[in-house]
């Protein structure tokens, strides 16, 4: 694998936009969960850059406001945060509290969990970004218990719902008849759901897969192999196709309704990921926060703000440097504060980076993380993937009259997964009589993206962020051409008895825009991943600069990596023990 240069960075991957502006959009703009505090004009310093005071430098900056940054910046100030050696020092240092400050450059808490409550559905949320979590992810079940946010059962595969493939219509428990389902398997998969198929090819390479834990891949990782290769060197689309043909793997492709899940990615992981997440044994349990996954990091920006932390929205950090203050060896970080683009310098004794990959290439390449090539190729050893979401409101669950109550039907139509959300009135406190319903209409990735992009009408989506440009604000309103091709989709997939009306509000979004640039991410074929971690963790042993999130995690595009590699860094790197919800024989990862 190639090591990108600085010029490589800068270069990045156009964006393509996702928040839309309204162009006969439906209904009223989509609506954030409140947000804890904007305060554009606040910053924890605002003194001359010529002679900045021993006091005037922060204790710890962390840039990003997602759920690994706030996770984070909470437990740096929380009571475990006592305990560290390394914390009591810069307590002693500063001759009182520690100053902790939390900085993102858009106008609100969260980075990829976005929750909108659309008009007339007050419980009812759409999760435009993460929207689950699994019950055997034992970091973020244990998070979400500490912190008291309620959930509920998130059903997906549910025996009534619909499977529309190649023209064909069947439901979701006929996958087992190879007399309905439109492929020419081989004898192997034939007859299998798609969960089985895969699990069953997944096993000829690692037996006993179905029933492994983090810790056990882990270990098998770096000798796997398959014909002589290590698996961590072949492709999962090349390993598929030489395993059960091309028709099999449009099998597993068009049944999933995720073209990601048998990309060409890093075998291993990819197997690894494929069991945890979908068909492992027993199979995984999906639950939903009940007020939106957004308040997972609300909650923990409201801890953090009690505990005396600063936030500062709509600060976007430029640049990152080396200086020296009174003798002491600091991080001197240039931002720009919105709307108008002030600049103005911060410095901090360390700095934690809980952004994702594209956040890190978009500061200025001479940013001296960029001098190392180890940095780089680190950084280049995860492949972006987009994915898009498009949710839609009506005024009655039209569904309900072909018999779908939840879960999801899938299609090899551009929507590929319809997940029927949820009835206003059928909510916990809802009022009864309410019959607004909420559609999950197109969840999708990969080429698919591609469809409903050159449906949005938006100025300038391929432009990336500049230095003379706020980051764009999370509108995400769907445009009407995107909603009617929707709608014709719709129809399609689920035959002539639906009567689907018109529809009453629309989002969409895609996280491929800057500074996002990928809605999750996977491990590059080669990718060693039991050693890119730790190093990503603090990548120059010199510098007091560490980097957290799902990007570089086990748990890909899940909270569950975010919050696993936040953890690991603040208990290797500042210290801290491990908190008493998350007991210490809970592996985490290398």
């Amino acid at each position: 694998m190639g090591k990108p240069t600085r010029r490589d960075l800068l270069k990045g991957t156009a964006a393509l936009g996702a928040a839309t502006l309204a162009d006969g959009a439906l209904g009223t703009s989509a609506q954030a969960r409140p947000l804890v505090r904007t305060r554009p004009e606040q910053a924890p310093s605002d003194q001359a850059a010529s002679a900045p005071d021993r006091h005037d430098v922060l204790d710890v900056a962390v840039i990003g406001a997602g759920v690994s940054g706030a996770y984070t910046a909470w437990r740096l100030l929380g009571q475990e945060a006592e305990r560290s050696r390394a914390l009591k020092e810069l307590r002693r240092r500063r001759g009182g509290p520690l100053a902790v400050g939390l900085f993102e450059g858009s106008e609100r808490v969260g980075g990829r969990l976005f929750s909108v409550t659309p008009p007339g559905m007050p419980h009812l949320h759409a999760e435009l970004g993460g929207m689950r979590y699994l019950t055997d992810q034992p970091v973020v079940a244990q998070l979400v218990d500490h912190l008291g946010l309620p959930t509920t059962r998130f059903p997906v595969d549910e025996p009534q719902n619909l499977v529309y493939l190649r023209g064909h219509r069947f439901t979701q428990a006929q996958w087992n008849d190879p007399t309905v389902v439109p492929y020419a398997l081989p004898a192997a998969i034939r007859g299998k759901t798609p969960d089985d198929a895969l699990v069953s090819v997944i096993e000829r390479f690692v037996p006993g897969a179905a029933t492994m834990d983090h810790q056990a891949w882990d270990k098998i990782k770096p000798t796997a192999s398959a014909d002589g290769r290590l698996l961590y060197d072949i492709g999962f689309w090349n390993l598929l196709l030489d395993t059960v043909g091309q028709e099999g793997w449009n099998f597993l492709h068009d049944g999933f309704g995720y073209g990601s899940v048998v990309d060409n990615v890093n075998s291993i992981e990819a197997m690894e990921a494929s069991v945890a997440d979908f068909v492992g044994s027993p199979p995984p349990h999906y639950r939903l926060l009940v007020n939106g996954y957004q308040t997972m990091p609300e909650e923990l920006v409201r801890r953090f703000e009690a505990e005396g932390g600063s936030v500062h929205l709509h600060h976007q950090v430029r640049r990152i440097d080396r200086e020296t203050v009174h003798g002491e060896d600091v991080l001197n970080l240039a931002l720009s504060v919105w709307p108008e683009g002030r600049p103005l310098t911060v410095r901090a004794r360390h700095v934690v980076l809980a952004m994702p990959q594209r956040s890190i290439e978009l500061l200025d390449p001479d940013t001296f993380l960029f001098t190392s090539d180890r940095f780089l190729s680190d950084l280049g050893s995860i492949v972006p993937r987009p994915a898009s979401k498009l949710f839609l409101g009506y005024d009655r669950p039209w569904w309900e009259d072909l018999g779908l109550r939840a879960g999801r039907s899938v299609t090899d139509l551009p929507l590929r997964q319809t997940y029927y959300w949820g009835v206003e009135g059928k909510q916990p406190g809802a009022d009864p009589g309410n019959r607004n319903a909420l559609l999950l209409a197109s969840y999708n990735d990969l080429n698919d993206v591609e469809f409903w992009n050159e449906l949005l009408t938006r100025p300038n989506r391929l432009a990336p962020v500049s230095v003379t440009r706020p980051p764009r604000p999370m509108d995400a309103t769907a445009s009407g051409p995107l909603v009617d091709e929707a709608q014709r989709q719709l129809r399609e997939l689920h035959g002539p008895d639906a009567r689907i009306p018109e529809p009453t509000s629309a989002y969409f979004q895609n996280w491929v825009q800057d500074p996002y640039g990928a809605a999750y991410h996977f491990w590059q074929v080669g990718a060693k991943s039991w050693e890119v971690m730790p190093r990503m963790r603090r990548p120059l042993p010199d510098a007091n600069l560490y980097v957290c999130g799902d990007a570089w995690s086990t748990g890909q595009g899940w909270v569950y990596g975010a919050l696993t590699q936040a953890e690991l860094m603040l208990e290797e790197h500042f210290g801290l023990p491990r908190p008493p919800w998350l007991p210490a024989s809970v592996y985490l990862g290398p």
